[in-house]
């Protein structure tokens, strides 16, 4: 099997953020179907994976000489209450979520892209 490029490589890479961070808004929004976990809890994990990947990025553009590309610096969503849920209409899985202790929290966080990036 053929190895991808250092530019194949970024380009998966920036493709990656970019749909984890449509994938945080979606559950910041929405919710998700997680049936032991509240919703705070997966979408702090998709906040985890952007910043893996951002972690990649710079590995591989150190390593290869390339510049880092903008989806590098666009801004990473907040992180979230562990036990936030979007939205409480799924009956049996919030009942199984406070069953296991959870005290789960409507508290919305809001990710506000306005176009400024981040920089380290």
């Amino acid at each position: 099997m053929k190895e991808n490029t250092p530019e194949q490589q970024l380009d998966l890479l920036c493709s990656q953020i970019i749909r984890e961070r449509d994938h945080w808004n979606y559950i910041n929004e929405n919710g998700c179907n997680d049936p032991f976990w509240p919703d705070g809890s997966n979408i702090n994990l998709t906040r985890n994976h952007i910043i893996s990947y951002k972690r990649d990025i710079a590995e591989l553009c150190e390593k290869t000489g390339m510049p880092l590309p903008e989806e590098y610096f666009l801004k990473v969503p907040p992180e979230v209450d562990m036990n936030y849920m979007a939205n409480l209409k799924q009956k049996a899985r919030v009942e199984r979520l406070k069953q296991q202790g959870n005290e789960l929290s409507r508290k919305k966080q809001r990710f506000v892209d306005d176009g400024q990036l981040e920089f380290f």
